[in-house]
């Protein structure tokens, strides 16, 4: 396939920026869409007559569809071409949305979330990849930033748009809402997409990807699962996707031909990102996990006002997105990332330490601030550690990201959970009810906020770095 110049766009300004609104609106209806199934699933448990754990395979099926074809995204790019492979994934993500308003059990629901997940799949780290093959290096950090928009402010406002839909709507409409936007992504597609160059004859890799997806679908069911329950087949569940994932990483590397070249991770700025990537999501999941339980329990207001109440840090972060992706273009990485991580570590320990005395309208600043600040770290860092790769590892690069990041959103909303629960025990069994709830969420944020701390040092060891690699 025919590469281009880092330096260099590929195209005209008009199909550049029509490339890269298809994959905006292709991204915020995956995104969206995952969002929307969360404050769902009380309706479907009621609805289907199903525990909690069996109702959470709404949002693990879309996750582990995802997350094992991301990894094929490398190869798929090189063997069919990524335009190809952009509008077969919208195309997927589609038809399980039309679908899913037929759904006719809980497991045929479930089949159509996976489909939707392998869609998403396919969208999440081609469109990346795209918006890096059509914009020239310097142009990057803005065109991310406006992308990082959507994908991020999705699963802020996903709850108040899914509390709406459900209030005065059916639960049919949480998959019909997808169709205009994915119909406009693929037309977009279809138009501004440049045609692939000719594909390589690569081999697939089998055994890399039987390890891989026994290694995700171990890891994702094992770490699931322990938000219900922690016996001896969920540790072992855990293991043994920890042990595939390291078998994969170790075939990968003696391989001629990997399915996705893990050799991308000895580029330091680009693992570094992936750290720093992970720090971001744990940041953004416990204000979204966290702060409904705080509005709902300890104010006593109503889901829909928890899920107003986040939009103004969604538009936060959507701004700071762009802002901060020009300042990457014109500055560089290391201003516009250490002054978020700097941010976000205040706005996290401000919730931290007044949560006890803290009224609606200083929550609603302390959220603005933490959105502001994760919008300056989270698109920053992804445009600067894929800007540190050569063109010929960009594939890999978007799969490897996306993969993590995907990964990470599982684990943290398992990790804060369980933190939380623990918290919780720990008080009700001490007699102490006196402002449970708001103790419970404290010592959650401290625990990512110390966890963001260690960002600063890994923020300020790149920052020579940077200025050589991106």
């Amino acid at each position: 396939m025919n590469e281009n110049n880092d330096n260099q766009p590929l195209q005209s300004n008009r199909h550049k920026w029509g490339v890269l609104i298809a994959a905006l609106f292709a991204g915020f209806t995956v995104v969206l869409n995952n969002s929307l199934m969360n404050v769902a699933l009380p309706h479907f448990m009621q609805l289907y007559t199903l525990t909690a754990v069996e109702g959470q395979w709404i949002i693990t099926a879309f996750a582990l569809g995802m997350t094992l074809v991301m990894p094929l995204t490398g190869y798929l790019s090189k063997r069919v071409g990524s335009k190809k492979i952009f509008l077969l994934g919208t195309l997927v993500f589609l038809v399980g949305s039309i679908a899913g308003p037929f759904s006719w059990d809980f497991n045929s629901m479930i089949g159509f979330r996976l489909v939707q997940g392998i869609g998403g799949g396919m969208i999440m780290p081609i469109g990346m990849m795209l918006i890096f093959k059509h914009f020239s290096k310097n142009e990057r950090g803005f065109a991310m930033g406006i992308w990082g928009v959507a994908i991020m402010i999705a699963p802020t406002i996903g709850p108040t748009v899914g509390g709406i839909i459900l209030e005065y709507a059916s639960w049919e409409m949480l998959y019909i809402m997808n169709v205009p936007t994915s119909l406009l992504s693929l037309v977009l597609a279809i138009y501004f997409l440049t045609k692939d160059g000719d594909s390589e004859r690569v081999s697939f890799d089998w055994l890399g990807f039987l390890l891989v997806s026994g290694g995700i679908i171990g890891l994702l069911v094992g770490v699931d699962a322990l938000q219900s329950t922690q016996n001896g087949f969920v540790y072992f569940m855990i293991g043994l996707g920890f042990a595939l994932l390291i078998g994969f990483v170790l075939h990968e590397l003696r391989t001629d031909e990997p399915l996705l070249d893990i050799r991308v991770l000895k580029n330091f700025i680009f693992t570094s990102s992936l750290l720093l990537l992970a720090n971001s999501t744990i940041a953004m999941f416990s204000v979204l996990l966290l702060i409904p339980i705080l509005i709902q329990d300890i104010y006593g207001l109503s889901a829909l006002y928890a899920g107003l109440l986040l939009f103004p840090q969604a538009l936060s972060m959507g701004i700071s997105m762009t802002i901060g992706g020009r300042i990457l273009d014109k500055k560089g990485p290391y201003p516009v990332i250490m002054t978020g991580v700097v941010l976000i570590c205040i706005a996290t320990f401000g919730i931290a330490y007044s949560l006890g005395d803290l009224q609606p309208a200083f929550l609603i600043a302390l959220l603005i601030l933490h959105g502001f600040a994760n919008g300056f770290v989270n698109t920053p860092v992804t445009t600067a550690g894929l800007n540190a790769l050569q063109a010929s590892h960009l594939p890999a690069g978007t799969a490897l990201n996306n993969v993590s990041r995907q990964m990470m959103k599982v684990i943290s909303v398992v990790l804060l959970s369980m933190l939380f629960e623990a918290r919780r025990a720990h008080h009700v069994a001490n007699g102490n009810d006196h402002l449970l709830w708001v103790t419970c969420c404290s010592r959650c944020y401290i625990v990512v906020g110390v966890c963001l701390l260690l960002s600063i040092p890994l923020v300020y060891l790149l920052r020579n770095k940077w200025g050589k690699g991106s």
